[in-house]
């Protein structure tokens, strides 16, 4: 849920924002501000992640409120004058939003802040696997290779192993291509536990694997990368 408020003195242009915000199920207008000042104060002292902001107001320009905010969430702009366009930009505001807008408008613009958002969470650093009736929790980092066995693969790892129902094909769509690699039909890699690379083997604390025909072009090739 994105949390968002909106500063503008103009009640109206305030109602059409809640009016807006109702129909979007991803947004969670926090609060509203006619004064602000204390749009400002309200920002600075609570999560806010955007806010809808007017750019021409009596007693300070939305551009100079900016100035003003401890916190930086991110801005949609909402005005009357459409001068100020390149101004909104340079500050990196993520939309622009002319006075009278419609809701098909409305919602282009917070979709971008949508997926701005998404876009820079971090990514889980572990996932989980079903063995027998429980689920277990495995840590990426943790991984020193997978080895197909029949209908299981086996995680091998710096704190033990864990056999999981599975196959090599479907265990490598789980796992980062930037930090995992098949090297045989059998074995899944992880890069960060190679300790060298040796006759067409890779070495692995405790563990030597073999660089299958089939892999090896495209490994080492990954390697040069």
């Amino acid at each position: 849920m994105i949390n968002c408020v909106a500063i503008d003195d103009e009640p109206r242009a305030l109602q059409v924002i809640e009016n807006h915000v109702a129909r979007i199920d991803f947004l969670s207008l926090a609060a509203t501000f006619t004064d602000p000042f204390e749009g400002v104060a309200y920002v600075n002292e609570n999560e806010v992640d955007l806010v809808f902001l007017d750019i021409n107001m009596p007693d300070i320009d939305g551009l100079t409120l900016l100035k003003n905010l401890l916190r930086r969430p991110l801005i949609i702009f909402t005005t009357a004058h459409s001068e100020y366009a390149i101004q909104s930009y340079e500050v990196e505001a993520v939309d622009y939003l002319l006075k009278p807008f419609d809701f098909a408008r409305f919602h282009l613009a917070v979709t971008r802040v949508n997926d701005r958002l998404a876009s820079n969470k971090p990514e889980a650093n572990f996932f989980f696997v079903n063995t027998g009736n429980q689920k277990r929790r495995i840590a990426y980092a943790d991984i020193m290779y997978v080895e197909g066995e029949g209908n299981y693969v086996n995680y091998a790892m710096s704190s033990g192993t864990v056999l999981v129902r599975s196959s090599v094909k479907d265990t490598l769509k789980l796992l980062s291509p930037q930090q995992f690699v098949q090297i045989h039909r059998s074995f899944i890699v992880a890069l960060q536990w190679i300790e060298k690379i040796e006759d067409n083997h890779v070495h692995l604390p405790g563990k030597r694997i073999p660089i299958g025909a089939k892999y090896r072009e495209e490994f080492y090739k990954m390697l040069d990368a």
